[in-house]
């Protein structure tokens, strides 16, 4: 089963600084209408947690973009089993993930898949995430489903721990995205439908910004242990770029502009930098690879004009990256034609 994440992007102004977020109810949270791109790669140690930290991940490497998209639980062919879920992921093919959203969190609250038969409702869902949350704050549940595969049923239970072990910037390959608020989300699911039982153990690292409904960055690790049988699995997951009003989200040190825009063979990357600094301008695709580098040093202190080749570019959007030696950076969205 695929692990559903959503988003919605709120119209944040950048600001050089951030106060410690918190994480109101439904601020983190997918609503019928959301939708979301995530792509998948190998796990990264999440690094320390604490106040006010930057997590480099730069060098995470993903691929296999895949996009959700979230309905209205009465749309499904099965909402009369899921009377109390606020949404639905639709994942094609009649298959569907419930979840519940309440002023005390976001919960997992079951799930229907036509294609192999098998459906989960529960009485008491899994808490991902409570509300309201701040650095240091913890969350604790109990998950008490029912488990069907058409011929068998059995129960399903959870324990959930959970705390909020950080806060600060997060560095991705597109850019930092800042006031973030890392939740770390230990859940033991145990599974009867044979002796002895099967437990699944996730340990979740969900990487979050107020305003944005889902987790910009997950890092997760899976252990299965059947009945002494291990096998476990990691993976990581970050948001797709280009669709997160990357913008209003994103830190921006240098001002620029982009002329034209759209843009056809060439766009002119217009910035205010001082003298003698080192400049590294990146076009970068939605799945944050970069397409286009071009590097050289200011002159003199003022505005600076650098154009950039795109004629040999698929028509699409991008995002155009300018750093200096520093470390500010500045971004745009492009559009090629």
């Amino acid at each position: 089963m695929m692990r559903p994440y959503t988003y919605v992007f709120a119209l944040l102004a950048p600001v050089a600084s951030w106060a410690q977020p918190n994480l109101g109810a439904g601020s983190v949270n997918p609503v019928p209408g959301d939708q979301l791109e995530y792509s998948y790669g190998d796990f990264a140690q999440p690094g320390a947690g604490g106040a006010n930290v930057t997590w480099d991940q730069t060098g995470l490497s993903t691929s296999n973009p895949n996009t959700f998209n979230y309905v209205t639980v009465a749309s499904t062919s099965v909402a009369a089993s899921f009377p109390q879920a606020t949404v639905a992921q639709d994942e094609g093919s009649g298959d569907y993930l419930f979840y519940r959203a309440t002023a005390d969190g976001y919960s997992d609250d079951g799930f229907h898949l036509t294609t192999s038969g098998y459906t989960g409702t529960c009485s008491d869902p899994s808490l991902l995430v409570a509300y309201p949350l701040t650095y240091g704050g913890t969350f604790t549940d109990q998950s008490t489903c029912s488990v069907t595969d058409g011929n068998t049923t059995w129960a399903r239970t959870t324990d959930v721990s959970g705390i909020a072990d950080g806060w600060g910037d997060l560095q991705l390959s597109w850019g930092t995205v800042s006031n973030v608020l890392r939740v770390r989300n230990q859940r033991t699911m145990v599974d009867n439908q044979f002796s002895p039982a099967t437990t699944t153990t996730f340990d979740d690292y969900f990487y979050y910004r107020p305003g944005v409904h889902g987790p910009v960055l997950v890092l997760e690790r899976i252990t299965i242990d059947f009945g002494g049988f291990i096998l476990s699995d990691s993976s990581s997951s970050v948001i797709g770029a280009g669709a997160i009003g990357v913008e209003e989200l994103l830190r921006h040190d240098i001002g620029m502009e982009l002329w034209p825009n759209p843009a056809t063979d060439r766009v002119e990357v217009t910035s205010g930098l001082a003298g003698g600094q080192a400049v590294v301008i990146d076009v970068l695709d939605l799945h944050g690879q970069v397409v286009r580098n071009h590097a050289r040093n200011t002159r003199a202190t003022g505005l600076q004009r650098e154009v950039i080749d795109i004629a040999g570019l698929t028509a699409g959007v991008y995002l155009v990256r300018i750093t200096d030696g520093t470390g500010a950076l500045g971004m745009r969205r492009l559009v090629k034609h």
